[in-house]
């Protein structure tokens, strides 16, 4: 005996040790006797007896109905003479022993005897694993991956990712869509850029190194865009800085969506507010004026007109500031409360430090202040002689909160339902992610006003 023959029991027992150390289970089929074997692993995965004579329809017994074809189709391509395919092959399996369902990953092949036509297969050996979890969360994720298309699709939303060094962008086909690209093309960030609208480029460059001097590692604009056909867009981009992956480069992830129809909606309202705050104002002037005209110049009149100013100037705030610019909460609750004053002791006391806060901010908290300040005058503590009114706000980790609390006025009693004032208060002026909060105390209304002036 050679030593290459006596040592092949002991390479066949070491080649057996580790393939059930990996869990792979070994097959071999005679197809001139059509003796089949499993090996200790394989019927273990099967779940079948330790022992025990083996057929290849007791194997077939065991997969799912709606694999059994497939799994057949696939062996019929191994034994081909013609085809002699080395394919891997994935199927589910009910064990013979429990009854529970797992995947199963099958790999073989084929023995073939004589040549050409007369050529015949007389042996198939292969592996099998079970390789159920790795295929329920690789199935997982592809339902996950699906969800999110699906949802990106029905939100006219795309993903991307951006090697910052390189300057490299993985772009999916969603993205493409939205900047109008053809789906199979492969767009870089440059021809991105270029379809910015005059401008565009050196307000984001100014934003993003602004960002990046506060520490940001995330941030929100929307840009404008002319596309390739002319179309001009807006999209909404978000972007964050990946984690570090431990290779030393920087990455940031973020997604786009389409928001032009939001914005010509906005840019409508926008023009309807500028049209009312004019009118408004006509109208202020001309109540002044036809005072004046029916009333003699006395205090009264006097008192009279500088509500009707103070009811313009309300007016602008409420409407937002041509110049788009910077308020001062003070202003902002002096401002609009001042119609609310009765002269001499007026029962409106503010407390607060200095901040201001951009137009479109001050323009929603005005509205809440003076349905505030109406229902006060109508049902609440300025209604009587004695009530008051305290106004104070502090700042907060991500911008304002102001609290509204009255005092001395008839007891309260909260409203059946929620009208026109309490919707604007909780929900419309100052939409989500600010926060307006309104207790009906007995002894006098409260409000709480959260206005969010940093992003998460």
């Amino acid at each position: 005996m050679s030593e290459d023959m006596a040592e092949a029991p002991v390479r066949l027992e070491r080649l057996e040790r580790a393939m059930r150390a990996a869990e792979i289970g070994v097959w071999d089929w005679d197809l001139v006797t059509d003796a089949f074997d499993y090996s200790p692993s394989a019927r273990d995965i099967f779940g079948l007896p330790p022992e025990g004579r083996l057929s290849i329809e007791d194997i077939r017994a065991l997969v799912h109905p709606e694999d059994s074809e497939a799994t057949r189709a696939a062996t019929g391509r191994v034994l081909d003479p013609l085809l002699r395919s080395t394919e891997t092959y994935t199927y589910r399996i009910r064990r013979g022993d429990t009854g529970d369902r797992r995947w199963i990953r099958a790999r073989g092949l084929a023995e073939f005897s004589g040549d050409g036509p007369d050529a015949r297969a007389v042996r198939f050996t292969g592996t099998v694993e079970d390789i159920t979890e790795a295929e329920e969360t690789r199935r997982a994720l592809a339902i996950s991956e699906a969800r999110l298309r699906i949802a990106l699709d029905a939100a006219a939303m795309a993903v991307w990712d951006l090697d910052i060094e390189s300057d490299t962008l993985v772009a999916g086909p969603e993205l493409k869509r939205l900047y109008g690209f053809p789906e199979d093309s492969d767009p870089t960030p440059a021809d991105l850029r270029a379809t910015y609208a005059p401008g565009e480029a050196e307000r984001l460059e100014r934003e993003n190194a602004e960002a990046m001097a506060r520490g940001d590692t995330s941030i929100q604009t929307r840009v404008r865009h002319v596309l390739g056909d002319g179309t001009e867009r807006v999209l909404t981009v978000r972007a964050a800085l990946a984690p570090d992956d431990g290779s030393g480069r920087r990455r940031a992830i973020g997604v786009v969506f389409d928001v032009t129809d939001q914005v010509a909606n906005e840019e409508r309202l926008a023009t309807i507010a500028r049209e009312l705050r004019h009118r408004m104002k006509n109208m202020v002037t001309m109540a002044g004026v036809l005072a004046g005209r029916t009333w003699p110049r006395d205090e009264a009149h006097a008192t009279y007109v500088d509500r009707l100013r103070a009811m313009g100037a309300s007016a602008d705030l409420m409407f937002g500031a041509e110049d788009g610019l910077s308020v001062p909460l003070v202003d902002i609750v002096d401002r609009i409360l001042a119609p609310f004053r009765r002269p001499g002791s007026d029962g409106i006391a503010m407390d607060g430090p200095d901040m201001t806060l951009p137009e479109r901010t001050a323009s929603g908290l005005a509205m809440v202040l003076h349905e505030l300040g109406t229902n006060a005058t109508k049902h609440g503590a300025l209604s009587r002689n004695g009530g008051e009114v305290r106004v104070a706000w502090r700042e907060t980790p991500r911008g304002l909160r102001l609290h509204w609390t009255e005092r001395g006025g008839p007891t309260v009693c909260p409203p059946a339902g929620d009208g026109f004032g309490m919707v604007l208060l909780r929900r419309a002026a100052l939409p989500s992610p600010h926060e307006v909060s309104v207790t009906f105390d007995p002894a006098g209304l409260s409000a709480t006003i959260d206005v969010v002036l940093q992003p998460m």
